[in-house]
């Protein structure tokens, strides 16, 4: 074990900048686009039927989602944990903002990692199982109980932080934002970035009630 953290020291930087574009690239792109899909929840059963038709009538449907989201989101939840393991929380001796949103990123990556399973198998695997179509009534019906409904809430609040906080330390590892100025600024950005996603998921989730 203490070779593992040995190795993560020594390679701290290059395994942060990894991790932070595994975050961004596909897996924030994939959130925007999930998101925005299920905002045609809006226009009714028919128009959100449609989209879905169309998504699992794309061409190498199973490699896409596994090339471009499942591993993904493995390997970038596997380093993640990696990190926990190796990570020492110092935002009580150090109770700087920054210092609390990296510990806020620690604990909302473990709560969205456990979203992200209940949702893929819920209406990835289990649909595959079962044969059940996924549908605008199969959301629906699954969002009409109410726990389920408020733990998406919870979910889609915490993955859409966990992105916009996120773009922030990759914008800072990847040297995108170097002056304090800078990173400032991008805080607003993805604060405001962070806010309308939020609406348009939870907007989305509502249209399924």
């Amino acid at each position: 074990m203490r070779a593992v953290k040995k190795w993560l020291q020594e390679n701290n930087f290059f395994i942060r900048k990894l991790h932070s574009l595994s975050g961004v690239v596909p897996l924030g792109a994939f959130l925007i686009e999930h998101l925005i899909t299920n905002s045609f929840a809006k226009f009714g059963p028919e128009v959100y039927n449609q989209k879905i038709e169309w998504f699992q009538s794309l061409p190498y449907l199973y490699a896409l989602e596994y090339g471009f989201i499942f591993i993904p989101i493995l390997f970038h939840a596997l380093l993640g944990f990696v990190f926990l393991w190796a990570w020492s929380d110092n935002s009580a001796r150090y109770p700087y903002g920054r210092n609390w949103m990296y510990t806020l990123q620690r604990a909302s990556g473990m709560i969205v990692f456990v979203f992200i399973a209940y949702h893929v198998w819920e209406f990835r695997f289990e649909t595959q199982l079962t044969g059940a179509p996924v549908n605008f009534d199969l959301v629906a019906n699954s969002l009409s109980n109410p726990l389920i409904f408020y733990f998406y809430v919870l979910g889609i609040t915490l993955t859409v932080f966990h992105f916009a906080n996120g773009l922030w330390g990759f914008c800072v590892h990847w040297g995108i934002t170097v002056g304090p100025r800078a990173q400032k600024l991008s805080g607003f950005l993805f604060l405001a970035l962070g806010l309308v996603l939020v609406y348009i998921g939870l907007d989305a989730l509502w249209a399924f009630r």
